[in-house]
């Protein structure tokens, strides 16, 4: 596979309504992944704007979508324990085409610590942070 847009539904383990992430831009060496938020995501509020409290499922489907990938299509159970440090500097909102950037590392076995910035395609920053993830 080459570091060219992929489809992300085939490396999901997650399946509609609750995937999120449409496809996957870059995997090596760098991370990141792209989400275009659908008017009936069931995560928006009546104003359209996307529930803050999603990002870490966010991020955590675009780490799932991107380490599929590396891993040939062979999913890693895994499951989101930890979100600190996310800051919001611009509301995601229905119709936006987002942009995933993910820094992973492996402190421990088993463990990974994402670090990310989610920003739209114009560039305008809207979150960043942390989040870590137990590998089962």
């Amino acid at each position: 596979m080459d570091n060219a847009p992929i489809p992300a539904a085939q490396f999901l383990p997650h399946k509609p309504p609750m995937a999120m992430i449409d496809s996957i831009l870059e995997f090596q060496p760098n991370s990141r992944a792209a989400a275009h938020i659908r008017p009936d995501n069931r995560f928006l509020n009546p104003d359209g704007v996307l529930d803050r409290t999603v990002v870490p499922e966010l991020v955590g489907q675009a780490s799932a979508a991107i380490n599929t990938c590396r891993n040939n299509g062979v999913v890693i159970q895994g499951f989101l324990a930890l979100a600190r440090d996310i800051q919001f500097f611009h509301d995601i909102r229905v119709n936006d085409d987002i942009i995933i950037d993910l820094r992973e590392e492996s402190p421990v076995e088993n463990w990974r610590v994402v670090t990310f910035d989610i920003h739209t395609t114009n560039n305008t920053l809207c979150t960043k942070g942390e989040i870590s993830i137990c590998l089962l």
